[in-house]
């Protein structure tokens, strides 16, 4: 055997093992928590919000491998014009059921325009901290359509599907609890106009972050502490 089919095999035994040692700590876990995802504010600023229904809820689940999930539309009073479809998905364990928006958008017969990363400031003070997202412009039989998402890892956030799961890898080799969330925007363009539309979703994802924390940290069943960690790991200086 060479050198480098014994490498080779290495690294296949350490994957082997560390996909062992997760799944052993996955169902290790205590269950006994909950997120209050299910009480995150219909009213954000002059932001008006609804609940929207899933349709074939338990395939939904079973795709996701989650129940926590937030889908909810939000109109802004002052411009009614201004519409926000947001989601957000909670998994406790796992990221395998977190699968990016462009997949079922495209799976859907729509076509995407333009993408890449796009930074938002997270206050209107100058040199702010950015969040990094995904940004994709899609297009639609009823007009085009922009959509920013991102994840998080505990108090971490970030772009990458990828760098979020060898986080949570990592923490759960570490034997620690890192819950995880995928958090989505989708946005009709105002008048047609993709800068006027990306100046509506950093306000609102400006009003968001502040207070999402508060409704994805888990509470103890038993005793109802919660915890009040702000997120800011993974925001850009």
């Amino acid at each position: 055997m060479g050198k480098s089919q014994a490498k080779y095999f290495v690294v296949i035994g350490m994957l082997l093992a560390t996909a062992l040692l997760s799944q052993g700590l996955f169902r290790s876990r205590p269950t006994s928590y909950k997120v209050k995802l299910d009480q995150f504010p219909l009213t954000i600023g002059s932001w008006k919000g609804k609940d929207i229904k899933l349709g074939q809820r338990k395939l939904v689940y079973a795709v996701l491998e989650t129940k926590t999930i937030l889908s909810r539309l939000y109109v802004n009073s002052k411009a009614k014009d201004e519409v926000v479809d947001f989601l957000v998905i909670y998994s406790e364990r796992t990221s395998r059921g977190f699968h990016p928006p462009e997949v079922s958008f495209v799976a859907a017969g729509n076509t995407i325009v333009k993408s890449g990363i796009e930074y938002i400031p997270l206050s209107k003070e100058k040199n702010a901290p950015q969040l990094e997202t995904n940004m994709f412009l899609g297009k639609t039989p009823r007009g085009r359509v922009l959509f920013l998402y991102w994840f998080s890892v505990g108090d971490r956030l970030m772009a990458n599907y990828y760098k979020s799961s060898l986080y949570l890898l990592w923490d759960t080799i570490k034997g620690k609890d890192s819950p995880t969330t995928m958090v989505r925007l989708a946005m009709p363009l105002v008048d047609d106009d993709l800068e006027k539309t990306m100046a509506v979703a950093t306000s609102f994802i400006q009003q968001i972050i502040p207070i999402l924390p508060e409704y994805t940290n888990r509470v103890s069943q038993k005793n109802t502490l919660g915890s009040e960690g702000q997120v800011q790991k993974g925001i850009k200086e």
